[in-house]
């Protein structure tokens, strides 16, 4: 039987800390690896060389309006693989999920497949919170998948769901380096709720600010049963409900602007 080829689809930037282990795990028994850098000014490029031909390191800054789907779609059409695992660099393939991977793209049953994350915080492995809440197509032929929107890639898939199978297996994500690494990151991703509520044209209260921390914190920690991982569990229900806090106020704030030209009118009266 003629074995499909399999090739990995990365984003990256400045990732000299996780690059080896993503590359041990990969280079074994997959057939090309497309890592498109967004400028990295560390030693991922010299890293990404030492493990052969088979990585493919393509320096590719981001211009302005472009986000992360933007930078997948470019590895989509480098790669010349049958199918594309898309990945991060700080996930990693379990022997169990690459032997499913393997088996399941040749079985031509399905042309995309779903899985799951196991998500680590604080290095440690997170039960609930919504931590597990993440089952998406990253597993697919390469003429079928394409990405779009900001942050938080979203999905375009070319063929029905019913020609979508699920995996068994999990990914194993270990997300941020340090808490620190959260925080930064967090600001970015606020920007997504921040368009949202906007595009929404959703005025901001007392009630709906107060509300919508409340009501994040809730279903975090109680419904989806964050308290199952302790301290780290709270913190994270915490982080989640601050973040949607700041990106409330930065909405409210641009609707109730004051500027500065007007301070200074006031000053001088």
């Amino acid at each position: 039987m003629f074995m499909k080829k399999i090739g990995v689809v990365a984003i990256a930037f400045n990732e000299s800390v996780d690059l080896p282990g993503f590359l041990a795990h990969l280079v074994s028994w997959v057939d090309e690896i497309i890592i498109i850098d967004d400028g990295s000014t560390d030693n991922s490029r010299r890293i990404a060389a030492d493990f052969g031909d088979k990585v493919k390191f393509i320096q590719n800054k981001r211009k302005k309006g472009e986000y992360f789907s933007h930078q997948r779609n470019k590895g989509i059409k480098i790669a010349t693989s049958d199918w594309l695992l898309h990945m991060d660099i700080d996930e990693r393939v379990s022997s169990e999920l690459s032997r499913e991977i393997i088996e399941a793209i040749n079985t031509e049953k399905y042309d995309a497949y779903k899985f799951r994350r196991l998500n680590y915080f604080f290095h440690r492995p997170m039960k609930g919170g919504g931590w597990s809440d993440w089952n998406l197509v990253h597993l697919a032929r390469r003429d079928v998948l394409n990405f779009s929107g900001m942050f938080h890639e979203k999905i375009e898939l070319s063929v029905g769901v019913e020609r979508v199978g699920q995996l068994v297996n999990k990914m194993h994500h270990f997300n941020d380096k340090s808490y620190r690494d959260r925080l930064s990151k967090s600001l970015i991703y606020q920007e997504e709720l921040v368009s949202y509520l906007e595009k929404k044209q959703i005025r901001i209260s007392y009630f709906n600010l107060l509300l919508a921390v409340i009501k994040e914190f809730v279903i975090k920690f109680i419904y989806k049963k964050g308290f199952r991982d302790g301290l780290p569990g709270f913190i994270s229900a915490f982080h989640s409900c601050f973040a949607v806090f700041r990106s409330y106020v930065l909405v409210w704030e641009n609707q109730n602007k004051i500027e500065r030209t007007e301070l200074e009118k006031l000053f001088g009266e």
